[in-house]
């Protein structure tokens, strides 16, 4: 502790000595050059302050503060004024000028090299005071700081540097190396507290040295002056490096793992650095002349340690990315709702009235909102979602959880999809069983504790957040999530995950009931015991279905015609000449034909007499007289032991030729069924209107959803492609083994 209040009192002490420095003398920059053995004007780099003092280009300079210029060491190798409280000019015509140089005549001089270092040295300074009181147990709070404070103290002395003050000198010369470093101790133990892989150097300490070489080499500067511009150079070029170590680390790690706080990171480095690094310090470097100022360009580079401590305090309070993309849709909005009323409004100004102008505001404002309303009905879950989509990202979870059949299998997609959108590594699942080895020893949880635990509740605990996910009778299952005090959980956050507890117990219970009812329909099948009565009613209710369905199909068809048929009969046998006998004679080989059809859609007799492949291609041939589509087939003999496959193939081609006749308006259908090692392959596809993937489920009449149903039966595979305009592919893939006999 008192080493801290001593490089405390030592920082402070630097940084007053540093703002009386900086704050002593204007800072001036007059250039000069020397000719006929005296100093005389060059440039200006305050030209307007010049032309006030009545100082011009050529004027002679005898005296800098009272000392006659030829006393000064420096002035031969550095060639410039730097700081300067008064002047001794002489002018061309002999008039002798004695010029008081006040910070009041030179205000942005003022404000650059005084106002602004030293309060950002005490903005730095409370900033640095603010994190280690509140968030001091993080570990990599201590490198903020320390980066904090030391760009800061090396701002402030870069004033004192450019009036070749010694101490401000050593102070400048060693910061520009040493922030770079203490950036890249940030980074590292940053990765660590969002569990990244650091891609660099592991032992950053080692490169200590240049730091302590720059403030040696900045007092070889001051001592040996006839050095500065090659030593100037040196330090920049190596601070050049050093800064892109950062930006190369955060832009592969981000290459690597495209996280929302990486991109933040990012942004909050690269786009101040920019101006710093390429206006000013690669062309210093390369031609000793930068494109933009060094007070200038510094600028930028300043606003990345507040960018950093305002992620750093605010990453567990608000959800930073959230409130970007708020922002950036406001400002869309707002700029094209004022191009709108600029260009009205410069039409109207000198053509319509004041009423008129009203009304057009009144107007426009009004569609305005209702626009707005609508656009933010549409994307409300894009736009105005913390987490950038939670809606979605829930809905896309519960959707992975509805297919898996087995409780662990539910467990460890809840276990991933909560580490991914939590962006937290350490989660585990801990079936408790109210012994104490069931639970690790490094979350602390007591057994009072975890009892008073209750279903879909998250309660934060000394180094966990624990949920209760599922309990039974002997065994709760539980949800760990380490924080370590290093972690705070949104609301936001916390009611995503309650949420999905919610569902996931649902499902567990579910799940549970469909094992239940495997497991005995699988013992009545060992015992060969009679079906239980739910069974019973299960396939009765099918069959009902089933009834109900044929008979809507034979009453909204065949029943209709031979309805038709017997007012045309009844008309027959009043007057013979009424009617044609032949128009009857068709009709009724119409219905005939109806019938025949239905009668094999139900039961096709084909397939049992001929086998799957002939029964295919009279199905293919069926289709063909009647289709405005060329259909191209492939049947390959195929050999299957479960005896349900062959009806099971051929009910799912003939609901895709049927989809075909009836929505894909293609010219071309392509449809193959090849054998596998194991099973087969059934490959359909046609050039028709296609449409999208969530329309074509939804769509009962498509009949995709049986084809799926019947394909997830036996453990197959289907996989449908399809965009509007772009035609359909469906791949299914069903293999056989042992468990579907």
């Amino acid at each position: 502790m008192k080493k801290k209040w001593l490089v405390l009192l030592v920082y402070l002490g630097l940084g007053i000595y540093l703002s009386i420095v900086a704050y002593k003398a204007p800072l001036l920059k007059m250039e000069l050059q020397q000719r006929d053995g005296q100093w005389s004007v060059k440039s200006h780099y305050y030209e307007e302050w010049a032309r006030k003092q009545d100082i011009e280009i050529g004027d002679i300079v005898l005296a800098i503060e009272n000392k006659p210029i030829d006393t000064m060491p420096l002035v031969p190798y550095d060639q410039t004024i730097r700081g300067a409280n008064a002047l001794t000019i002489k002018k061309q015509d002999g008039t002798i000028l004695q010029i008081t140089v006040l910070h009041g005549d030179l205000p942005i001089q003022f404000y650059l090299h005084v106002f602004l270092p030293i309060i950002y040295f005490i903005l730095s300074l409370g900033a640095a005071l603010y994190l280690y009181r509140w968030q001091r147990d993080i570990g990599s709070v201590k490198w903020l700081i320390s980066f904090i404070l030391t760009v800061a103290l090396t701002y402030l002395s870069s004033v004192a540097s450019s009036k070749f003050n010694f101490i401000g000198t050593i102070v400048n010369s060693g910061g520009i190396i040493l922030v770079p470093l203490i950036l890249l101790k940030f980074l590292k133990s940053y990765y660590s507290y969002l569990h990244i892989k650091w891609p660099f150097i592991q032992y950053i300490e080692k490169l200590y040295i240049l730091p302590l070489t720059g403030a040696v080499l900045g007092g070889i500067k001051i001592l040996q002056p006839y050095t500065k511009d090659v030593i100037a150079i040196i330090l920049l070029a190596t601070s050049f490096v050093l800064f892109s170590f950062p930006l190369w680390v955060l832009l592969y790690s981000y290459y690597k793992k495209r996280t929302i706080k990486l991109r933040l990171l990012i942004l909050s480095v690269i786009l101040p650095f920019l101006p710093f690094l390429l206006l000013f310090a690669l062309p210093e470097v390369l031609w000793q002349r930068p494109i933009l100022h060094a007070e200038y360009s510094i600028l930028f580079v300043l606003l990345i340690p507040f960018c950093f401590m305002f992620l750093h305090v605010t990453e567990r309070l608000f959800d930073i990315h959230y409130y970007i993309t708020r922002t950036s849709y406001y400002l869309m909005v707002a700029v094209g709702f004022t191009i709108w009323l600029s260009m009205g409004l410069f039409f109207l100004m000198d053509k319509a009235s004041i009423w008129g102008t009203i009304l057009f505001l009144f107007i426009s404002i009004l569609l305005f909102l209702y626009i707005k309303e609508k656009v933010d009905a549409k994307y409300r879950d894009i736009l105005f979602t913390p987490k950038g989509n939670t809606i979605r990202q829930l809905s896309r979870v519960i959707d992975q959880m509805s297919v898996a059949y087995r409780v662990d299998e539910l467990l460890d997609i809840l276990k991933v999809e909560a580490a991914r959108h939590l962006e937290i590594k350490n989660i585990k699942i801990v079936n408790y069983d109210g012994k104490e080895q069931s639970m690790p020893t490094e979350y602390g949880m007591t057994d009072e504790q975890i009892q008073q635990l209750q279903a879909g509740e998250i309660v934060k605990l000394t180094n966990v957040y624990g949920a209760l996910v599922h309990q039974e009778a002997r065994m709760k299952r539980l949800l760990l999530i380490e924080h370590r005090n290093t972690i705070r959980l949104k609301d936001e956050e916390l009611l995503w995950l309650k949420l999905l507890l919610k569902y996931v117990e649902s499902a567990i219970e579910s799940l549970k009931k469909i094992e239940e009812l495997l497991q005995e329909l699988q013992s009545l099948q060992q015992t060969a015991e009679q079906e239980p009565i739910w069974l019973k009613k299960l396939v009765w209710l099918k069959v009902e279905q089933e009834k109900y369905y044929v008979a809507q199909e034979l009453h909204d068809t065949v029943l209709q015609n031979l309805t038709h048929l017997t007012r045309e009969m009844s008309l027959l046998v009043e007057d013979d000449t009424a009617i044609s006998i032949q128009g009857l004679y068709q009709q009724m080989q119409n219905n005939v034909q109806d019938l025949r059809t239905y009668c094999e859609t139900l039961k096709p007799p084909v397939l049992n007499k001929l086998g799957l492949t002939a029964a295919l291609s009279q199905l293919a041939q069926q289709v063909s007289s009647k289709a405005s589509f060329k259909l191209y087939t492939t049947f390959e003999r195929v050999y299957l032991q479960h005896e349900q496959l062959p009806l099971v193939i051929y009910r799912i081609v003939q609901e895709l030729l049927n989809n075909a006749l009836k929505h894909s308006e293609a010219t071309k259908v392509t449809l193959s069924l090849q054998e596998l090692d194991e099973g087969f392959e059934l490959i359909y596809e046609d050039d028709g209107i296609g449409c999208t993937l969530e329309h074509m489920l939804q769509a009962d009449s498509l009949g995709i959803r049986g084809i799926r149903e019947r394909v997830e039966a036996f453990n197959g595979k289907c996989r449908i492609v399809t965009k509007a305009n772009e035609g359909v592919f469906i791949h299914i893939i069903i293999e056989e083994d042992e468990e579907d006999d």
